[in-house]
């Protein structure tokens, strides 16, 4: 079959040439320059290029029809089990690659691809260790498969917990795993922060297929999980004696107010910052 008919009969149903191109790319094999001088399809690539569409069609997220997703110029790994990394998320990597000072341990919460975490270490190579955490298995599985896919197996140890109860409970956590100082200390966390069953404010594909513990948690402030986090870091702080605990969340559009009174409240110093909307989208928390 001809390229450009594959093309003009895709267009027609609204599909752009950036997905066309990454479909065809998944699925011949070839470079983007080598597709750029086909001009056709060869048959046996046809059926194939028939089912992506359309799944396409159906308003399946590309990334999970593909099995990748790029996330701060770097390729993960994504499906079903976890939250598809946007680049909204990329200005939480930019603030802690802005810190100077040295970083003894990085520990991502509710990580899912761990898009973050991985992000963080590919660009800062004086921060030797990691952990991330997932209250999901599956989430984790697909975390993994990231880890390894980075070369990252002896930077990152995964946890299957729930925020930070695990550090609260086992005091000997860190030198179990690594004989550590833990002087300076970097959390971040995107944790579900999306008001129960807000349609209004979601497109269909992610309510259609993204995990709803991605997404939903609580039905009140939508904060309460950040809250309890937030409790758990000037815990962390106290039990471990830390000097300098920065933690990093990701918040939605309409969260601001809530986090300002919440964190004013607590008497801590707070930074917040927007994507690339120019959305309230980062908030780098001082844990004193």
């Amino acid at each position: 079959m001809k390229k450009n008919k594959i093309y003009t009969f895709w267009n027609k149903l609204g599909i752009s040439n950036e997905i066309i191109n990454k479909i065809l790319l998944k699925i011949t094999g070839l470079s983007k320059n080598q597709l750029f001088l086909l001009n056709w399809i060869n048959d046996e690539y046809i059926w194939k290029i028939e089912e992506y569409f359309s799944r396409i069609v159906s308003w399946e997220p590309i990334e999970y029809i593909l099995k990748q997703a790029e996330f701060y110029w770097l390729d993960f790994y994504v499906d079903n089990r976890c939250l598809i990394p946007r680049n909204d998320t990329e200005i939480m990597v930019d603030k802690v690659l802005e810190i100077n000072s040295k970083i003894d341990l990085l520990i991502d919460v509710w990580t899912w691809s761990s898009c973050i975490p991985i992000s963080i270490l590919e660009n800062n190579k004086n921060i030797h260790k990691s952990f991330v955490i997932d209250i999901e298995k599956k989430a984790l599985e697909v975390s993994k498969i990231n880890i390894e896919k980075h070369c990252l197996e002896n930077k990152i140890i995964q946890i299957n917990w729930s925020l930070l109860d695990n550090f609260l409970l086992n005091t000997d956590i860190f030198n179990l795993n690594w004989d550590l100082n833990i002087w300076n200390l970097i959390i971040t966390a995107n944790l579900p922060y999306i008001k129960n069953w807000d349609f209004d404010n979601m497109d269909f594909e992610t309510m259609e297929y993204e995990p709803d513990s991605a997404l939903y948690w609580w039905k009140d402030t939508w904060f309460e999980l950040y809250e309890k986090l937030i409790l758990q870091c000037l815990e962390l702080k106290s039990i471990y004696n830390i000097d300098k605990l920065l933690l990093f969340i990701e918040i939605w559009f309409d969260q601001k107010d809530i986090a300002k009174t919440f964190l004013t409240k607590l008497n801590l110093k707070f930074e917040i910052f927007r994507d690339n909307w120019w959305i309230d989208r980062c908030i780098k928390i001082f844990i004193k």
